[in-house]
């Protein structure tokens, strides 16, 4: 069997082919034998584990039956009727491996593409594995470091230990595999989408997110600044077949602190913002910049939802900012934002043209920090978000928190640069909550007690929306009502979002869990690190 073109664009049923579920970034299922009448009756199928080391944030990928899933620079084929190991695919980082912050995403994956015969899987250290589904061999491997997204290297091995890092999962469009570039948090490397030949790995081209000098944007950053920009993409995209254009949030300008990039009083567009890529020509067709100068770590990393409003596909993007902001696909011009955390002081809105209303004034280097919500992490932050078709509503894998933020003097190690800033977290309550995009409204929330985020949404046609807490709480809920309508404690930290799938003839719905709550809530939820596979079916 081969995954076509064909096979990309369908909703997802009885496959979970990509990521998010399908092009549109919805998370959303048809299947629909598990529902809100009978969510009650199901039960654990099975459980296993990859044996991981880091926290598990890949959503599984299922293609007739059989789950693939990449954890610690592996990738392991599962039977999904019964949780067997098929095949397993090992990749070995190189002995140099290493530099500023590399524990913070080493051996850390968000999610794998299929297309022809192949799982394409992306190992830390830039290189694309094209993986035969059926052998679990490599029809080949690609090492992009030559063309120039070096990997970073221990500081004891190497004069320059900044460089390129892959954790975000690979998509698969019609006739190329999108490949995100991201160098922002070893030292500050400006991000890049690359479109690669699914049969050889060979780019076909590569996009800049911060603009060049003559593009539109390219006078919002000093150009001395642009090559260690940051604005790399840290999650999973989304795709309009419609435009072809592949749409991603990026991550934060670097260093945090902005004097080095305009001292807080140009845009740099392109980091904290939303980019629009051609992928037959690779050319950047718009950016939005969401938090201009990006002076708080409000990065907007997260999938651009495509959604139908009125007739028209729109962007829609909930973010760190606490916001769900809409846009136009076509132009990327602003049509709304909707608050949908409790707590907002960093700004009193945003306005009619997109931009920040009255922002607390920045800190001073040295100085006292401010007091300000949401805080870093956002309002939500990598864990997924879905969109249901069926009732109209948005899916948020949402909190509520706050911070004390202060800059402080930027240092620089084998040429990777401090971030020159620092945080004190305050932490509120996970808080997952239903968004109506057309009201703008909350429809429901429901407040788990502790803090954190839950590892993502998956909603379906069956009228259910299902969620694994921070602290390993896996829930069935009412998509409608948010109700528990099944619900299971299993101990371990959920980093990852759920997907739904056909084995043996039964509708399974399977959970990655893995990890610590981290981030400092760990005493929080008192979990100790585990890792597992679990998945449910109906009795």
């Amino acid at each position: 069997a081969q995954v076509t073109d064909a096979h990309l664009a369908a909703e997802a049923g009885d496959n979970w082919i990509h990521t998010n579920g399908n092009y549109a970034g919805h998370r959303y299922s048809t299947l629909d034998k598990i529902n809100a009448g009978n969510a009650g009756k199901v039960k654990i199928a099975w459980m296993m584990t990859v044996g991981g080391k880091t926290d598990a944030q890949a959503t599984p990928t299922v293609v007739n039956g059989v789950i693939y899933f990449p954890q610690d620079n592996k990738v392991f084929a599962i039977d999904g009727k019964t949780g067997a190991i098929i095949w397993k695919y090992e990749h070995k980082l190189p002995d140099d491996w290493g530099g500023y912050n590399v524990p913070f995403f080493t051996g850390k994956h968000r999610g794998l593409a299929v297309y022809g015969e192949n799982i394409y899987f992306l190992s830390n250290d830039v290189k694309m594995h094209a993986i035969n589904m059926k052998t679990g061999k490599a029809a080949f491997v690609k090492d992009y470091a030559p063309a120039g997204f070096p990997y970073p290297k221990d500081f004891a091995k190497s004069k320059d230990s900044n460089g390129y890092f892959l954790t975000v999962g690979a998509m698969a469009v019609p006739g190329t595999i999108i490949i995100p570039m991201n160098a922002t948090d070893t030292g500050g490397l400006q991000g890049y989408i690359v479109g690669a030949d699914p049969a050889t790995g060979n780019i076909k081209w590569k996009a800049n997110m911060i603009p060049a000098k003559g593009e539109p944007g390219g006078d919002t950053w000093p150009e001395e600044a642009k090559p260690y920009g940051g604005a790399g993409p840290w999650i999973v995209g989304s795709y309009d077949p419609e435009t072809k254009q592949y749409l991603t949030g990026t991550a934060n300008a670097y260093e945090w602190n902005p004097k080095n990039r305009g001292g807080g009083k140009m845009d740099n567009v392109g980091a904290a913002s939303i980019v629009a890529t051609n992928v037959d020509t690779g050319k950047v067709t718009w950016r939005w910049t969401g938090v201009p100068g990006d002076p708080w770590d409000y990065d907007l990393p997260q999938t651009p939802l495509l959604i139908k409003m009125d007739g028209k596909t729109v962007v829609a993007q909930p973010n760190k900012t606490g916001y769900v902001h809409h846009l136009n696909i076509k132009d990327g011009s602003y049509i709304k934002g909707d608050k949908f955390v409790d707590k907002m002081t960093w700004i009193k809105g945003y306005g009619k043209d997109g931009r920040p209303i009255d922002m607390v004034p920045l800190p001073k280097e040295g100085g006292d920090p401010v007091e300000i919500s949401p805080g870093l992490l956002g309002g939500v932050n990598m864990f997924p978000n879905a969109y249901n078709p069926k009732t109209g509503l948005m899916y948020l894998a949402s909190t509520e928190s706050a911070m004390k933020y202060g800059f402080e003097e930027i240092k620089v190690i084998s040429n990777a640069r401090h971030f020159g800033a620092y945080q004190e977290f305050i932490f509120g309550n996970e808080m997952n909550r239903a968004y109506d995009p057309k009201s703008g409204k909350i429809v429901w929330a429901n407040d788990e007690g502790k803090p954190g985020y839950s590892g993502g949404m998956l909603t379906t046609a069956g009228g259910v929306t299902v969620y694994t807490t921070q602290g390993g709480s896996f829930r069935i809920t009412d998509a409608k009502t948010g109700k528990t309508l099944y619900s299971v404690d299993t101990g371990v930290a959920a980093k990852a979002g759920p997907a739904t799938y056909t084995a043996g003839g039964k509708q399974m719905i399977v959970q990655a869990l893995g990890g610590t709550p981290g981030f400092g809530r760990d005493e929080a939820h008192k979990a100790e690190f585990g890792h597992m596979l679990i998945a449910f079916t109906l009795e």
